[in-house]
């Protein structure tokens, strides 16, 4: 796979609905002031799709994708993400 033009279209609208599902589960756990998504990947051909979040109070100055530079990102730790992403898994077994 090089990338979403390759993909069948089963899975192409299986992965849009998984990110939707997941920005719509971030964006109601986290409530930050955007939730992104972004296709990258160059190195190696394969499809690598990203979702995240941008926290209220983050810089202007940062890049859109760059909230990771600001010292006062909000951080969780290893706990509290295991805990974020069962209760976004919810989400998913909800779905079907």
């Amino acid at each position: 796979m090089s990338g979403l033009p390759s993909l069948p279209e089963p899975e192409a609208l299986a992965i849009a609905h998984a990110v939707w599902c997941v920005s719509r589960a971030l964006d109601s756990e986290l409530t930050p002031e955007f939730v992104f998504s972004a296709i990258a990947g160059r190195s190696v051909p394969h499809f690598h799709q990203h979702v995240f979040v941008r926290p209220f109070g983050a810089p202007s100055s940062l890049s859109w994708n760059d909230v990771d530079s600001w010292d006062e990102t909000p951080r969780v730790d290893e706990a509290e993400l295991t805990l974020l992403c069962r209760r976004i898994a919810l989400g998913f077994e909800a779905e079907q």
